[in-house]
């Protein structure tokens, strides 16, 4: 059944529009079955200048209706339903924004469109994308703005887009990865480079099939990330970089990642105003998937603390670098981050002072924590909680617990397990994983019988839960002789 207004020109499909259309309340049913027999304009009821315009073959254009200088101007905001009702109300929102301002959005609109219309350059282009990421949130833009510039700006930035070819490329991935030899690296920027062409074909700049990485590939083997210690390379390690020549707080920052299964990116950035002393908790401020994750510092993550703090004065950065100490040890300059090279370099240049065999990464330190944890508890959910890896569940939702109780078991254990391996005499004697399980699990970890932490104020429910519930194991209930 069709449903006329009142000029009796304009059909619709829907008895929400079927009243005087001066204006509507535009919600998802009654946009998209709008019709009508002739270009007609329908009005937002209560956005002034903002509607929808649509077509007698079906095709609906968001538009806004707007005065700059008493002179009347039109923006088109795109088609419905490639720009949804929620989208075309963020773009009124901004062109009605720019217009008090004085602006013209339009105008912009045509420089941007006169812009793609002359041919970019590759610079050109790695700024438009560099602008889209930022704008949309991405988190890896600056990682992607220092590699462009390096590897392809500096070759090919004033290159025409549409005369870039694979050769171009090949040569520049060549040269990352015989001459530099970082083949990483090469297959890093390699999807750099290919998200900025699909970028430009996006954005009607090219043809998507143009795109010259298509015809390229690197054949680089992807790096097998199962490189974890033993207890025997674990003792090693330990008292390995203590004979490296290097500063104490790179060594303390290495001991420390192990202890904490953090990433090296956390430790370097890590700051003394973090932690809460009285918890015992590191509250991480920023994460890689920007979920909240707490930290339980073990009694050996305090030791490397306490003594660290001799260095950075319990003030800024806890693992800060300037390479000016005194003679005391005390740091003069005020303290910056480590550089992302600086707990590499050391491992790397005095492998051969730690006797392992197969070489190592400071991050294969916190896949070892991690190996260790799952060895001991038999338990693939805690080591994600630990490792604050996300739980790809519709339950992650709902479970806001921290399961910071949990947690402190974990890193206790992980404790007792790296004292055990130090304290052993020689590496003859180092004890083996099934020693290590049965040295720390009967007692602490399967009872479960930690004392929950106290109350945050700040965290609230995010702290603990406020009737932690208590596991008994089946041979400490009580028989059931006397049920009838």
């Amino acid at each position: 059944m069709q449903y006329l207004n009142s000029d009796k020109n304009t059909k619709f499909a829907s008895k929400f529009a079927s009243k005087k259309v001066t204006s509507l309340k535009f919600t998802d049913p009654t946009i998209r079955h709008l019709k009508t027999d002739k270009s007609k304009i329908f009005w937002c009821k209560g956005l002034s200048g903002f509607g929808i315009r649509v077509s007698p073959k079906g095709t609906k254009t968001w538009v806004y209706y707007y005065r700059i200088n008493k002179t009347q101007r039109k923006l088109n905001l795109g088609r419905y339903p490639k720009v949804c009702l929620s989208e075309a109300h963020r773009l009124y929102n901004e062109a009605k924004t720019k217009v008090e301002c004085g602006t013209d959005p339009s105008d912009e609109l045509k420089k941007l469109k006169k812009q793609f219309d002359e041919e970019l350059t590759v610079k050109q282009l790695v700024e438009l994308y560099l602008e889209h990421s930022k704008k949309s949130g991405k988190k890896s833009y600056k990682v992607e703005e220092k590699c462009l510039k390096k590897d392809l700006i500096s070759h090919l930035g004033k290159r025409k887009i549409t005369t870039i070819e694979p050769k171009d490329l090949a040569k520049i991935f060549n040269e990352i990865i015989t001459i530099r030899e970082a083949p990483s690296s090469a297959t890093h920027l390699y999807s750099y480079i290919r998200r900025i062409f699909n970028f430009a074909s996006d954005m009607g700049l090219m043809r998507r099939r143009d795109n010259p990485c298509l015809d390229i590939k690197l054949n680089i083997k992807k790096k097998k990330r199962n490189r974890h210690l033993t207890p025997q390379e674990i003792y090693l390690f330990w008292y390995g970089v203590d004979k490296i020549k290097m500063t104490p707080i790179v060594r303390y920052a290495l001991k420390f990642m192990l202890l904490t299964l953090a990433r090296g990116g956390e430790v370097r950035q890590m700051k003394w105003s973090d932690i809460d002393f009285n918890e015992r908790i590191w509250t991480l401020p920023r994460t890689k998937n920007g979920h909240l994750h707490r930290i339980y510092l073990n009694d050996k993550a305090m030791n490397i603390l306490k003594e660290v703090g001799k260095y950075t004065e319990g003030k800024g950065l806890v693992f800060g670098s300037t390479g000016q100490y005194s003679k005391c040890g005390v740091i003069k300059t005020n303290l910056k981050p480590l550089h992302n090279r600086t707990l590499c370099q050391p491992i790397k240049r005095h492998f051969n002072v730690f006797k392992i065999k197969e070489p190592f990464t400071p991050h294969d330190l916190r896949r070892t924590g991690a190996t260790i944890l799952a060895g001991l508890f038999g338990r693939q959910d805690l080591v994600k909680m630990c490792l604050n890896h996300v739980r790809n569940d519709i339950t992650d939702v709902y479970d806001q617990y921290t399961y910071d109780v949990e947690k402190k078991n974990a890193m206790n254990a992980l404790n007792k397990a790296i004292n055990l391996i130090i304290d052993s005499p020689n590496i003859e004697s180092v004890p083996t994983f099934d020693v290590l399980r049965q040295e720390i699990l009967p007692l602490d970890i399967i009872l479960n019988r930690h004392e929950p932490l106290k109350k945050n104020k700040n965290m609230d429910f995010l702290a603990t839960v406020s009737h932690p519930v208590s596991y008994k194991l089946s041979f400490d209930l009580k028989p059931l002789s006397n049920v009838t």
